[in-house]
């Protein structure tokens, strides 16, 4: 038992000793979760020309769907995970909204931030449920449940400032919102023009990405302070795992990786464009990085304006516009493919206290 004891001891002293950075980035496999085939008609529409500009991006509360704005010929499609084939996958769209950002409640619900309203849709997209209105440029929205009751959080582009809104709910439905007055000055904290995404951190902190100012704004539950992170270009959108916190850098085309509580950067991401035969330029010169979202080891990121490199693409459907050039088979020869969602896995951070646990357990049956 005293040899049992000893090396728990030296658990707990090793994982008090270890770096704040303990997950290596550095080999993430990144594969191409969705695409816009624009080869294929879907939802009884021809995608060779739209929808396009993939910004806002959410997950459901089950991490089976995924949901998808686009800002160009505006729409919102649902993504089931578990179907691999792009056209099958997409199962629902509602059009005339851009999902510019996308949060998703405890229930299923999903709100879009819309500009001068906060539309929430059922999670089949096929009600509009409730709107939350009377804003000047909504550009970010999450909503949480706390205490019992839904918040929605939102950032405004034009006034600069962040909101906190209380919904009130009946029989299962949305029935008002109001400003949560005790939150910053009357429901609302002015930071910087141009705000756009948002998540809120499990201690209730709210984390907005300053796109004008270069920076990451961190606000106190309450709203009665706020830290920041300075030069961080373009931010555009935010989400965390249990100690890190990622950042999409629109026009830098990468994820920069911080400190929960240091704040420091852990890391900065790059796509491997090239391995997964994507023009890093994209569309026009104007590919991004926007929408992200992480449910448990899983991280999506939607890749705005992104496309396939060489107008072919080696994704999608097999069909009459597919054949070889060369060895290599593409599945279109002469057209590019759209918006790419990219996934990966986050490797779980390997301590040396989880590694002496299980001498422990090990030592345990031994006896």
């Amino acid at each position: 038992m005293n040899r049992i004891m000893y090396v728990f001891a030296l658990a707990v002293i090793a994982a008090a000793s270890m770096p704040a950075k303990a997950v290596n980035f550095d080999n993430l496999e990144w594969s191409v979760q969705y695409m816009v085939d624009t080869s294929q008609s879907d939802f009884g529409q021809i995608q060779s020309s739209s929808p396009r500009d993939n910004r806002g991006l959410a997950i459901s509360p089950d991490g089976r769907y995924l949901y998808a704005g686009y800002n160009n010929s505006p729409a919102v499609r649902r993504i089931d995970l578990t179907v691999n084939d792009y056209i099958d996958a997409a199962d629902a769209q509602v059009t005339g909204v851009r999902g510019k950002s996308i949060s998703v409640d405890d229930a299923g619900r999903v709100y879009f931030a819309e500009g001068t309203s906060i539309k929430i849709y059922n999670s089949d997209l096929s009600s509009n449920i409730f709107n939350l209105t009377g804003l000047s440029n909504s550009e970010g929205v999450s909503v949480k449940r706390q205490g019992g009751q839904l918040a929605v959080y939102n950032t405004d582009r034009t006034t600069g400032a962040l909101n906190k809104w209380l919904l009130t709910e009946s029989g299962g439905s949305i029935t008002g919102a109001a400003l949560d007055t005790s939150f910053g000055t009357g429901g609302s904290v002015s930071l910087a023009s141009n705000l756009r995404g948002l998540e809120v951190d499990s201690s209730g902190n709210i984390w907005v990405a300053g796109y004008g100012s270069n920076q990451v704004f961190v606000v106190s539950s309450d709203g009665s302070s706020y830290q920041t992170i300075n030069g961080v270009a373009s931010p555009i959108d935010i989400d965390f795992t249990d100690s890190s916190v990622f950042v999409t850098q629109y026009t830098q085309r990468q994820i920069s990786v911080f400190d929960s509580v240091l704040l420091s950067l852990q890391e900065t991401i790059s796509m491997p464009w090239a391995n997964l035969e994507l023009d890093a330029d994209g569309q026009s010169g104007g590919g991004a990085l926007a929408g992200i979202v992480i449910f448990g080891d899983d991280l999506y990121v939607s890749n705005e304006a992104g496309q396939t490199a060489n107008e072919k693409s080696t994704y999608g459907r097999i069909d009459g516009k597919s054949g070889y050039i060369g060895d290599k088979f593409y599945t279109d020869l002469n057209a590019d493919d759209n918006d790419p969602i990219f996934h990966t896995v986050i490797p779980e951070p390997a301590t040396i206290a989880i590694l002496s646990i299980g001498a422990v357990l090990a030592l345990r049956k031994r006896k």
